[in-house]
């Protein structure tokens, strides 16, 4: 019994008070871990979802050209932006037949067609992320590029707008005006080199 007792007194020697400065330093540890824990998830998702775009444009360009224009780019942004189309039209054709009160498949009707109404508005305001296919290099890396997502970090790339490609097609806007302000001093640096070249 005397044992029992010690061990008892050591036990309540150990508890934490709920209001200690020990109870938060690992209240705060533990909210930290879940913090990164979640973040983590949250990056494994966004990754994989990048993964499966860029796996897309992938499979539907055409692995045989070495250039693409701005008009492959924006074909391709309009398809896969469409990519979902067939599907809603099956959808809306069961809803159409006998005339059902109830709508089927709502909320994968509701999801499709919420995801193109997002990238459509991406595509025609800030930009539609995806592959940097007018620069050699980097469409080089992107046709090498096996599906891993692990390699994702090694493909450039680049937002695109509506306007802006439109404007590349006409001739009214070069793809140089569209380049980040990084590639432009790499341009910038070029011409000088060129110039000091000629100057011996």
């Amino acid at each position: 019994m005397g044992k029992a007792n010690i061990k008892v007194l050591k036990d309540n020697q150990k508890a934490i008070h709920p209001r200690s400065r020990k109870a938060k330093q690992i209240s705060k540890k533990v909210s930290r871990e879940l913090k990164l824990k979640k973040r983590r998830g949250d990056s494994n998702i966004k990754l994989q979802c990048l993964g499966d775009k860029l796996a897309w444009f992938k499979e539907n360009m055409d692995q045989e050209v070495d250039v693409i224009t701005p008009k492959h780019v924006l074909e391709l942004i309009e398809k896969y932006i469409d990519r979902n189309t067939e599907e809603l039209e099956q959808i809306t054709l069961k809803h159409s037949i006998g005339g059902r009160q109830v709508r089927q498949h709502a909320s994968r009707e509701d999801c499709l067609r919420i995801t193109k109404e997002k990238e459509m508005e991406l595509f025609t305001n800030s930009g539609f992320e995806t592959v940097d296919f007018l620069t050699p290099d980097s469409l080089k890396i992107f046709k090498s590029w096996t599906g891993e997502l692990r390699y994702l970090p090694n493909i450039k790339l680049r937002k695109y707008t509506k306007q802006g490609l439109e404007a590349m097609i006409s001739g009214t806007c070069e793809a140089s005006q569209h380049s980040s302000p990084h590639q432009m001093e790499e341009d910038d640096s070029d011409v000088e080199d060129s110039g000091d070249e000629m100057s011996d």
